[in-house]
């Protein structure tokens, strides 16, 4: 699903008192949205989690957002999780270049 429609759908979600958090490549677009909760993972677009395989990672990622969803944050916080990409394709797919 596309970071617009997380956020949409979080936020009827909140409106029923639900704990919600989503994770966010692109938090310039969810800002707009204005869910209550989402993380920013600096990682390439389908490999959100980490590399395929890569599972200690994806299970790092996974237990960070959660750790974020446990605490009290105020609605419309974007949490930069620190995680990033060791080449530039992230860079190459914002830009449209990537192959």
């Amino acid at each position: 699903m596309c970071q617009q429609s997380v956020g949409l759908l979080q936020r009827i979600f909140d409106g029923y008192e639900l704990a919600t958090v989503s994770i966010t490549q692109v938090p310039e677009i969810t800002r707009l949205v204005k869910p209550s909760l989402s993380c920013f993972v600096a990682h390439p677009f389908g490999l959100t989690l980490g590399p395929v395989g890569d599972k200690a990672l994806q299970r790092r990622v996974v237990d960070r957002c959660l750790r974020e969803a446990a605490g009290i944050h105020p609605a419309g916080t974007i949490v930069d999780l620190g995680f990033s990409w060791s080449d530039d394709l992230r860079e190459r797919q914002l830009r449209k270049e990537a192959r």
